[in-house]
């Protein structure tokens, strides 16, 4: 207990002199043209003494008859500002979810410049992002709240244990095409759910900061060790018994699930040196479901095999202060996983099984602070480096009869390894109305590959009756060196400038330069600009509009192939109506397809337009509007060189030639709706009783959505031949989604939510499933059917979680909560104040997905031949019931 009180009084020394300093030099300018109001700078900070960003601070005029102040957050540099303040006392309150509240009482606020700090304990888990002068300014700020959302305490505790799941999780959360930062680095490997202070999910990113177009990031923000040491265990069980039936089989197959994580926080060096760690394991095993049409028909059974998949993660965290306002964290993680019995299921038979193995590291890096008054510095260092290896169970060449079973070996082999570099630093600079941002993103990755597929060779057969005359359509095989090496080299930057018109209206103008080196002479640059504008004092109305180019990198799923099938390092032979079970030659070297990677392609180029309102009800509700509409052009798609003329290749050396080329386009539009309301009072008896039913929140949203392009990636060749034809919906056309939650804490130390999640069905593509144009490519339609004319049904799901906390011992050690530092007339005076808590807390959870275990049919058949035309193959997750019982201390 010594330590920790001596650790505090130490932090709050620091703060007090930064402050004095700041303070004298604030008089200082004040007595040279004293003003008439009061203007108040107020700086938060944790135990460490490291700021606290989008911390809530008000300041309550003595006199109760006086004007309401609205409430201010920090921004990024813990700073709060309050103008024209009516020199008077005044009760200044910081608060961040999560942490005690800091509160300076009886407060003499003089004309000019007045600056204080209050320190917070470190507790919370909660995030909220909105930097405000006040109300209006808030509300026109364009990294304000507004179409935003921040999970609460329970909803992050609702979430897995599990980062693996955690991270599919968040993924749903926002789509597909969300990006899931952690301390704003993309990619990086989630830390277990124990280290996370906060998520929160910014919508409309269009500033030039950003890559993509209408981006949505999910920013997941971990709590660094601070304070004396700490610990936290957890353990997690599911078993099948709880598991919801598929209804393709009639008895389920056995499952279960054991997770076991650990960690450890605290402060190595006062005031300097803080860490956390944690590492865990898990070990899972299913039994596939077979649903094949086989010679002697149908079987939907559960197969008599388990396919167990196993991991384990090591996750550190170490955060060094060196100076009073440049800080340096490093996080390190590494995990493995190792899965068997892999690609079973389905049409697939157990003879496909293969076994995957893979174990990745993290080093990542970051250094921020202020340089000088105006400027602030914030460098992100990524390194990532990643092995993955495969083997097939069986070495045999595969037989595929269209959408019935496929058998033999799954020939699938080799190792991946990749290493991953990037760098990215941003400068703000704030001065007058302009707050300026520019910066650099530099990201390499290199490629070392001998991943091999289907070096046995595969036959297709058209349909069961074909497979049971011995009559495949076609024969394919890639035979030569699979082993490829490569660098890829992606390089941006950017400049970007909030304008404040006026405290209601912020203009955002800026311009982004990309360069990628797989693209010889290929530069873009995209400007963008928006607005987000406030039109009322109460600053409950927001009106945002935004639109910009932005460009799409060329991803190496692209560039490989053409190196690896380039006619010459390998070579995909391909024979038409071949010999069964031994192809052949026929006599002769059969042709061999390949790919190229075109020389006019360029960056995907995408223009998007957006327009939103969100609108605050009152205090507690408040609800939002964004339509958004984006036109792609210069997208890839498969052009074939060497597609047959009258039944005859142009050159009969070769098969198809498929060159990826840049003329394909795609059109979007999207409107969302959401709202929140949060019944659960701030303050009095309802607050504090250990039951009451307002205790809760809920939120919903409905996303309306329509999308079409002509393309089905860089490799598909139009069914027709011709782009014109393709135009259809896109695989993303999922025309309407509903989500809507609830929260509740209506029973004191215990927490539920319960959320449905309701989808329209996403488009899929009828084809004959024969080569009509003797391409052998089997993506031939029927005469006048487009793409995507078939759709998936409508899916829901009902999920909800009940945790219970309970704590055992208790001690009394000098809290800072209530801590502040106050100066006056020049001198720091720190309050402090001992508080009670808990030496142990246990946390049990009950997580349910698909509580209803709802039948949600997947696994669709275009493939006219095939005897599942139409029909579901497959059910999404069933019920699955997990526990997990947590203890910290």
């Amino acid at each position: 207990m010594g330590g920790r009180a001596s650790f505090q009084r130490v932090s709050l020394a620091v703060a007090a002199a930064g402050v004095l300093i700041a303070g004298t030099s604030g008089r200082a300018h004040a007595q040279q043209s004293p003003p008439r109001t009061a203007r108040v700078q107020v700086t938060v900070v944790d135990p460490s003494g490291a700021v606290v960003a989008n911390a809530s601070v008000t300041i309550a005029p003595a006199d109760p008859a006086a004007n309401a102040i609205p409430v201010a957050r920090t921004s990024p540099q813990g700073l709060a500002m309050f103008e024209s303040l009516v020199p008077s006392r005044y009760t200044i309150t910081a608060e961040f979810p999560g942490f005690e509240p800091g509160i300076l009482k009886d407060v003499d606020l003089r004309a000019g410049d007045n600056r204080h700090v209050i320190a917070l304990p470190l507790k919370g888990v909660r995030d909220t992002v909105n930097v405000a002068q006040d109300r209006q300014a808030a509300a026109a700020t364009r990294t304000g709240p507004t179409f935003g959302l921040s999970l609460s305490r329970e909803q992050i505790e609702a979430l897995s244990d599990d980062p693996a799941e955690l991270a599919l999780q968040l993924q749903e959360l926002v789509g597909p095409d969300g990006i899931i930062r952690v301390d704003s680095f993309e990619g990086a490997q989630l830390p277990p759910k124990s280290q996370i202070k906060a998520v929160h999910v910014t919508r409309d990113s269009f500033a030039a900061e950003n890559h993509s177009a209408g981006a949505v990031f999910v920013d997941v923000i971990t709590q660094p060790g601070s304070g004396p040491l700490r610990g936290n265990g957890n353990l997690g069980f599911q078993d099948g018994a709880l598991t919801g039936r598929s209804p393709f089989v009639p008895v389920k197959g056995p499952e279960q699930s054991k997770s076991f994580n650990a960690g450890l926080s605290g402060t190595l060096v006062t005031n300097k040196l803080s860490f956390s760690m944690s590492a865990g394991q898990s070990f899972f095993y299913d039994t596939p479901n077979l649903n094949a049409a086989l010679p002697n028909g149908t079987q939907s059974v559960a197969l008599n095999l388990r396919r167990p998949r196993n991991s384990n993660n090591l996750y550190v965290n170490v955060d060094y202060a060196i100076s009073r306002d440049q800080t340096l964290r490093g996080w390190y993680s590494q995990s493995g996983s190792l899965g068997e019995n892999l690609g079973v299921g389905a049409y697939d038979l157990p003879e496909r099984a293969y076994s995957s193995r893979s174990r990745s590291y993290n080093v990542r890096v970051q250094h921020g602070g202020p340089i000088g008054r105006r400027l602030f510095w914030n460098t992100r260092f990524d390194w990532f480096r990643s092995v993955g290896i495969s083997t097939p169970t069986l070495e045999a060449p595969t037989i595929r009869v269209n959408d019935a079973f496929t058998a033999g070996g799954a020939q699938v082999k080799g190792e991946r390894r990749t290493h991953d570099l990037r760098v990215q630093s941003d400068v703000d600079y704030v001065r007058g109305r302009h707050s300026i941002r520019s910066g650099v993103d530099l990201w390499g990755t290199w490629y070392h590959s001998s991943d091999a597929t289907n070096y046995l060779g595969t036959y297709t057969f058209a349909s069961l009756d074909d497979y049971t005359a011995g009559r495949p359509t076609f024969y394919t095989r890639r035979i030569g060196d699979p082993l490829i090496e490569y660098l890829e080299v992606w390089a941006g930057g950017y400049m970007q400038d909030d304008i404040r018109v006026r405290k209601g209206l912020t203009l955002s103008p800026g311009v982004r330069y990309e360069w990628e080196n797989l693209l010889e002479g290929r530069h873009s640059i995209g400007p963008r600009v928006g607005m987000t504008w406030a039109p009322f004092q109460s600053g409950r109305t927001s009106v945002r509009a935004s639109i910009g180019l932005f460009y799409d990198w060329v991803s190496a799923g692209v560039y490989e192939p053409t190196l690896r099938v380039d006619g010459l390092r390998q070579r995909e032979l391909n024979i038409v109506n071949p010999p069964y079970p031994d192809p052949g030659t026929q006599g002769t070297v059969p042709p061999t397809n390949k790919f190229l990677f075109g020389d006019d392609v360029r960056m995907g180029r995408n223009v998007r337009v957006s327009l939103g309102l969100e609108q605050s009800f009152t205090s507690k509700w408040r609800g939002s509007v964004l339509y958004s509409g984006t036109r792609g052009t210069h997208l890839l798609r498969g052009r074939n060189l060497n597609a047959p003329v009258g039944g005859v290749r142009p050159d009969p050396a070769f098969g198809s030639v498929i060159e990826t080329v840049t003329d394909a386009r795609a059109m979007s539009q999207q409107a969302a709706i959401s709202t929140s309301y949060n019944i659960a009072p701030s303050a009095g008896a309802a607050s504090q009783a250990r039951f009451s039913w307002r205790r809760m929140s809920v939120n919903g949203s409905y996303t309306w959505n329509r999308a079409s392009n002509d393309t089905d990636g860089p490799f598909a060749v139009p069914a027709s031949g011709v782009l014109a034809t393709e135009w259809g919906p896109s695989a993303g056309d999922v025309r309407h989604r509903l989500s809507t939650g609830l929260s509740s804490t209506a029973l004191r130390n215990a927490s539920a939510t319960l959320t449905l999640n309701l989808s329209s069905g996403r488009p899929y593509t009828m084809t004959t499933g024969l080569d009509d144009d003797g391409d052998v490519i089997f993506n031939d339609r029927p005469p006048n059917v487009g793409r995507g004319t078939l759709r998936y049904p409508w899916t829901w799901t009902l999920a909800g979680s009940v945790s219970y906390s309970f704590t055992a011992g208790h001690r009394t050690v000098p809290q800072p909560g209530g801590v502040g530092i106050t100066i006056t007339n020049g001198v720091p005076t720190v309050n402090t104040a001992p508080s009670t808590s808990a030496r142990f807390r246990f946390t049990f959870s009950v997580r349910m997905s698909n509580l209803t275990n709802h039948t949600n049919y997947t696994g669709f058949s275009g493939v006219m031949t095939s005897p599942f035309f139409r029909i579901a193959t497959a059910a999404n997750e069933p019920r699955r019931v997990n526990f997990s019982l947590t203890t910290s201390f």
